[in-house]
């Protein structure tokens, strides 16, 4: 029932999300990190929104997400052939590693050789990542800093040169409430609750909120709850009530409608589809 495997090296080097397993079509909530993102379907198809673009991507195509990007997945279509890899460079490595990080920008090139060079280098590194032997993570590490220097040499561009850069949302005000929000989505929280934590007002905190993530607060709160109950539902056996509860919804019968709203399917339906895959 698992739908990826986690390679997360003892070392903090990149994480790497393979997705091999044959599931039905799902998808990835809106959101955000610090970390450059690679997304790299070698096979399967998939449809993402990157800063509010739309972008189908198909088998063989390599997406770059820079730092803070909000972006989601929809629409994965996989099989038992299905090999896509997400790689997360973290930002501790970035900045320490690249030279005035902030300050570059990274699109995937147009030249088809600089491009096959870059899915070299994924490849490689998930190659290496499948063996386990005692210089294994010397390899990565050997294959993360080929990739840090080909992203540099081949992607990067100063930020006051590229053409239509995308807003960035000042994601460093809400820190502190996505935060908490993360630790605590599983509990009874309220708006006013939160906006304290970040020292803010309700209302400033809803409109800022709303502005940067392009939904509410409570929303984002039970589209946490909804990605948690996800991963139970997919990779737990537990019952659909008590999924529900765990995650914070305040009834199976709320958790169900936000899951069709967003899954098209039922929990129930969706597990049983799960298991027949």
């Amino acid at each position: 029932m698992y739908r990826h495997e986690m390679v997360e090296p003892s070392q903090q080097l990149l994480k790497l999300i393979v997705h091999t397993n044959s599931f039905a079509n799902g998808n990835v909530l809106r959101h955000w990190h610090q970390a450059i993102e690679i997304d790299y379907p070698i096979e399967g198809t998939a449809d993402f929104t990157i800063s509010g673009k739309r972008i189908s991507s198909k088998s063989g195509d390599v997406l770059i997400i820079n730092s803070n990007e909000i972006h989601s997945v929809d629409n994965m279509n996989t099989n038992k052939n299905t090999l896509a890899l997400t790689f997360l460079i973290p930002y501790e490595i970035l900045i320490k590693e690249i030279p005035n990080y902030e300050s570059y920008w990274f699109v995937l090139p147009k030249k088809r050789e600089e491009v096959a060079i870059i899915k070299h280098d994924l490849y490689l590194y998930y190659q290496h990542s499948q063996i386990e032997d005692e210089y294994r993570n010397l390899q990565l590490k050997s294959d993360m800093f080929l990739i840090l220097h080909d992203l540099l040499k081949y992607c990067s561009h100063d930020k006051n040169t590229v053409h239509g850069l995308p807003r960035i949302p000042t994601l460093h005000k809400l820190a502190k409430v996505i935060d908490y929000i993360n630790q605590h989505s599983s509990e009874k929280i309220m708006l006013d609750e939160i906006a304290q934590v970040g020292h803010l007002s309700t209302g400033y905190l809803s409109r800022t909120f709303s502005k940067q993530m392009g939904m509410s607060v409570m929303e984002y709160v039970n589209y946490i709850r909804l990605k948690r109950a996800y991963e139970m539902i997919t990779n737990t056996d537990k019952n659909i009530a008590v999924i529900s509860d765990l995650t914070g919804f305040s009834n199976p019968k709320s958790f169900s409608k936000l899951f069709l709203q967003v899954y098209k399917q039922t929990p129930g339906k969706y597990r049983f589809r799960l298991k027949k895959s």
